[in-house]
């Protein structure tokens, strides 16, 4: 992943992104849900809670369905996928660019009042979104959810 420089010139980081620093703590609180990006750009992410889940959506605009692939496994949700360039081919002059395309992964850390067995996935009008319920977790061995219409 490449790395931004601030405007001291100074090499930022995965963490040094406020929604990451604030996110980004252990799974010990019930409130913090850890979120990285490996590789890739970030898709824009809510993680939130009702009375009886936890949900997360993610901003996929553009994607097929077919491209996005959710995992959980103990306490942590991944999503991955590629979102392809549909521009027509040819010479193009950009005045502005802003939409990212290419590879990306998401991991997702869950607090240990949501059962990660329960994940569920479901993708509409460009968001995919992935529902837990809440309850007491147990380790869970890594497996792929589908993601229905």
């Amino acid at each position: 992943m490449l790395q931004a420089e601030d405007l001291q010139g100074r090499r930022r980081g995965p963490l040094d992104d406020p929604f990451e620093l604030f996110f980004g703590s252990s799974r010990s609180s019930s409130h913090a849900f850890g979120m990285q990006s490996d590789l890739g750009w970030r898709p824009a992410t809510d993680v939130y809670e009702t009375e009886d889940e936890l949900v997360i959506q993610m901003d996929l605009a553009g994607m097929e369905r077919e491209r996005i692939e959710v995992y959980a496994e103990d306490d942590l949700i991944s999503v991955k996928g590629e979102r392809a360039n549909i521009a027509p081919p040819g010479k193009k002059h950009f005045h502005k660019m802003e939409i990212q395309i290419g590879p990306f992964e998401r991991h997702i850390r869950v607090p240990e009042s949501v059962d990660i067995s329960t994940a569920k996935a479901s993708y509409r009008s460009g968001f995919l979104f992935i529902r837990l319920r809440k309850g007491k977790s147990h380790p869970t061995p890594r497996r792929s959810i589908t993601i229905q219409d």
